[in-house]
């Protein structure tokens, strides 16, 4: 039986944005940034090598989990934002901040 692990796929995300924030679409004037189209390739190339692992699990069904899942009152996304700013409050950040660094640099 294949082991392995399943990566979240919030991390390859974040890797995504940080490079797309990091480096410029363009160097010397108007050429391609092949290094910043090649990063960003090598991270999609290893989503996809995830994808093909996962779909050798064999996953059985639960069916009390199920039950529970379906059971259960589930609070709306406006809920659900406001709960998570109670609970871990948002920082004034400058959302251009990230933009403007690209852009600039």
């Amino acid at each position: 039986m294949a082991q392995g692990t399943i990566p979240f796929l919030g991390t390859f995300l974040t890797e995504l944005v940080m490079l797309d924030t990091a480096m410029k679409d363009h160097v010397d004037g108007n050429l391609v940034n092949c290094e910043k189209i090649t990063k960003e390739a090598k991270v999609l190339q290893e989503i996809q090598l995830f994808q093909v692992a996962a779909s050798k699990y064999n996953f059985q069904r639960e069916e009390k989990v199920e039950v529970w899942f379906h059971s259960r009152e589930w609070l709306s996304e406006n809920e659900s934002y406001n709960l998570s700013c109670l609970l871990e409050p948002r920082q004034r950040r400058d959302s251009s901040t990230l933009r403007n660094r690209k852009i600039s640099s």
